[in-house]
């Protein structure tokens, strides 16, 4: 095996706490580098007044964390069912969704976040949790997908006006939900300000083997969400979380694919509940078990 690689860990501050400061706090404390920024003091990133995105860069500061991403919903929930492609820009839901971005653009300058996520629009068929599983993720036609770029590309080039970066999650719920669909996403937006943030449990969930959906992302990822996940029922597509590792993420085999991977950021989206302690603790024990999972692989101590 080549030189050890390095790895920066980091969390999605609402998996540990709605309180920001308590968040950054257990952050700290547990060794990781930065945040990303979801939702804090009950409120969506982009509903933040200026005093408080203020009192953020105090916190991360206080903290010694860096933002590295704001997990804003842009195009989610963004159905595509009445929007036509050549009046895309007009449609006041996308207006909308532009300000949000607006919105986005001025809190990551302030925390000094390169990237602001965003979503591959909501499906109106499937998705949903349970839904039937596919290796395709239930597809994208050829029309949705026209919808889909221009959407993305008019918004890449609004970022890259401003040096940033928007970086695509794949969800279930949404058309760019598995490694598949979003490469075809991928190559119809054709913008180099567009990224992948990889979620290897959510491509799991949606019916994708992860290992075959990383192979049509790899290279573009700029952020690894660390969760896993597993599936109730198959018949009904029932799926849900789980402590990392224990789920059908094959995260042994994951991160040995991902290690090559230039993406270095690895961020902890526990979701997993087992009950009987606090979201705080679900989050330790997560990290703990990515970390050990590392270790292993390594050959070494984290």
């Amino acid at each position: 095996m080549s030189a050890t690689k390095q790895y920066r860990f980091g969390v999605i501050t609402d998996e540990i706490d709605q309180d920001f400061a308590y968040a950054c706090q257990v952050a700290s404390e547990a060794g990781m580098e930065y945040v990303e920024i979801h939702t804090l003091w009950g409120k969506n990133v982009d509903e933040l007044s200026d005093e408080e995105v203020e009192k953020v860069a105090g916190i991360l500061e206080q903290h010694g964390l860096s933002a590295y991403l704001i997990c804003g919903l842009l195009f989610r929930p963004f159905s595509l069912a009445d929007v036509e492609l050549a009046t895309m820009e007009e449609h006041p839901r996308f207006q909308e969704h532009m300000q949000k971005l607006e919105r986005f653009i001025r809190i990551a300058q302030r925390v000094g976040a390169k990237y602001m996520r965003t979503f591959g629009f909501t499906r109106d068929v499937g998705g949903g949790n349970p839904s039937p599983r596919s290796a395709d993720g239930g597809g994208i036609s050829d029309e949705t997908l026209a919808k889909m770029a221009k959407g993305l590309r008019i918004a890449c080039e609004r970022v890259q006006q401003e040096g940033l970066y928007l970086a695509l999650e794949n969800a279930r719920s949404l058309y760019a939900n598995t490694g598949g669909n979003m490469r075809r996403v991928l190559d119809a937006v054709n913008h180099p300000n567009l990224k992948i943030i990889w979620d290897p449990a959510n491509a799991f969930v949606a019916g994708e083997d992860p290992a075959q959906g990383y192979q049509a992302v790899k290279g573009h990822i700029v952020d690894i969400h660390c969760k896993d996940a597993v599936v109730v029922d198959e018949a009904s597509g029932l799926t849900g979380w789980a402590r990392i590792g224990e789920g059908g993420t094959n995260w042994v085999e994951h991160l040995q694919l991902v290690r090559d991977e230039p993406a270095d950021h690895y961020t902890i989206e526990t979701h997993w509940n087992p009950g009987g302690q606090g979201k705080d603790e679900n989050t330790r024990q997560t990290f703990a078990s990515l970390k050990q999972l590392i270790a292993q692989m390594e050959g070494a101590t984290l």
